[in-house]
């Protein structure tokens, strides 16, 4: 069974499928990268860079291509994830070291942006945060697009990005000519968010404009057909595309020829993949080791599996497991607490909501929470054995667990799911939203057969498949 790698130290030679859809008459380097004429990125109505720099020219050698990646990024980089502009704070964070590896003189560029008041910065803090950027208030807008063209730059964005795993991306291109030609309707897209952005003047929601442009961004581009987000993470193996990255309310307006959209989803997903760790058999055939290695080898996987040895003909372990298959993962778990005594007065409507909080603050935050995060208190006492293997993945790097279940998902959907598919019935439109496949109507059934039999390869157990139309 064949893992993507979680790092790559090579490039691929040839790109099949290449990453702007360039016209086919477009040049390769000698490397094998084609090279794409003209890149569009997103900048405030307001703002009329070039203007500005043919009225004050900076006093060193620059490139306005970079002045313009650099602005992007205050949208751009919340748009990545629908929790960052739920969650945004005034500033956009952006790594300098990031920065560095794309615009290795990137500080002339932000104390210029500063000197002419175009943007404003706050200080990054030692281990928890990363200098952020915004923009002043006088350039605060709705987006337009601006092209850019520098080679150079467009080729270190597209090709070179260490964060990016290039041969697990052109592994998946097959993927990418679908979202090159979805059917977009921008314009109610507009209108609904900026009713949205009405109403969150209305309710005096800060930076409501940061997340009318970061939600607005991903549909742009598919609308477009430019500069269309398509990689692989270096990371847990995942996929990111504009769909990734959609507000899920967005998602109505888009169709493949005319035709409504239908997810097919894992149901709990998290839930049920842990299981590949309460079970030394699926620990191997999910190949568990290899992926913990991938993320964390100060783990010792062979202890590791000792443990889940012991543990898994626990009863609370064999209670997991069965509520994780039943499909109702939430309502069930939620169930079972009420009937030892938790969860009082917290209302039905409530529960699946509060079950999910314990879920991922339990998955995914650091041991030391459990001292002051009661619902990871609830489900140790529900769970004390799940929660003793969930514990020792996250012991020293806690994000360990997160990662593999994520790599696990990626390589179940993506390298099988989906190849699988592609490779029988290529004619048949696939998009994936993480631990979901997207296709149309006619094609519902063909998709859940093929995650059934995936699923049941790993897990030997029929997976719980939730089907969503999305109109």
């Amino acid at each position: 069974m064949e893992i993507t790698p979680l790092k790559v130290n090579n490039v691929p030679t040839v790109h099949l499928n290449r990453i702007n859809s360039p016209s086919a008459g477009t040049s390769l380097e000698k490397n094998g990268w084609a090279r794409i004429p003209r890149l569009t990125l997103y900048l405030p109505k307001k703002l009329d860079i070039d203007s500005i720099l043919r009225k004050n020219k900076p006093d060193f050698i620059y490139n306005r291509d970079k002045f313009v990646y650099i602005l992007h990024l205050i949208y751009a980089i919340p748009a990545q994830k629908k929790k960052a502009i739920e969650e945004y704070t005034g500033y956009t964070s952006i790594s300098k070291k990031i920065l560095g590896s794309i615009i290795k003189d990137y500080r002339k560029y932000i104390d210029y942006l500063k000197e002419q008041n175009i943007i404003e910065e706050d200080n990054y803090i030692v281990g928890l945060k990363c200098g952020g950027l915004r923009f002043s208030e006088k350039y605060r807008s709705k987006l337009k697009p601006v092209d850019i063209t520098k080679w150079t730059l467009i080729k270190n964005l597209q090709y070179l990005r260490k964060e990016i795993n290039q041969k697990a991306t052109t592994e998946l291109y097959f993927l990418k000519k679908w979202l090159e030609n979805l059917d977009v309707d921008i314009s109610k897209a507009r209108d609904y968010l900026s009713r949205e952005l009405a109403k969150d003047e209305l309710n005096g929601i800060g930076h409501s404009l940061v997340r009318y442009n970061s939600r607005l961004l991903p549909i742009e581009r598919l609308s477009a057909k430019n500069n269309i987000s398509f990689f692989v993470d270096n990371t847990a193996g995942r996929l990111h595309t504009p769909i990734t990255q959609l507000k899920s309310e967005l998602r109505k307006h888009l169709k493949w020829k005319g035709k409504v959209l239908y997810s097919v989803d894992i149901s709990n997903s998290q839930p049920y993949l842990l299981q590949s760790l309460m079970n030394v058999e699926l620990f191997e055939r999910c190949n568990m080791t290899d992926r913990i290695n991938a993320v964390n080898p100060a783990i010792d996987t062979a202890r590791l599996k000792n443990l889940i040895a012991s543990i898994s003909s626990k009863k609370d372990v064999i209670s997991f497991n069965q509520i994780v298959t039943s499909g109702r993962f939430y309502e069930n778990f939620g169930k079972l607490l009420k009937e030892n005594g938790e969860l009082i007065g917290i209302p039905d409507e409530k529960i699946k909501e509060k079950v999910k909080e314990i879920i991922f603050t339990t998955f995914f935050s650091k041991n030391t929470a459990i001292r002051y995060r009661n619902v990871i208190k609830l489900f140790k006492r529900t769970f004390p054995n799940v929660y003793k293997v969930i514990s020792t993945i996250k012991k020293d790097q806690h994000n360990t667990l997160a990662v593999i279940l994520q790599n696990l998902e990626a390589d179940i959907i993506l390298n099988n799911v989906c190849k699988k598919l592609d490779k029988k019935h290529p004619e048949v439109p696939l998009f994936t939203l993480h631990d979901s496949v997207i296709t149309t109507e006619d094609n519902v059934e063909l998709v859940e057969k093929t995650i059934q039999q995936t699923m049941k390869k790993f897990f030997d157990k029929k997976v719980s498949l939730k089907i969503e139309r999305w109109e």
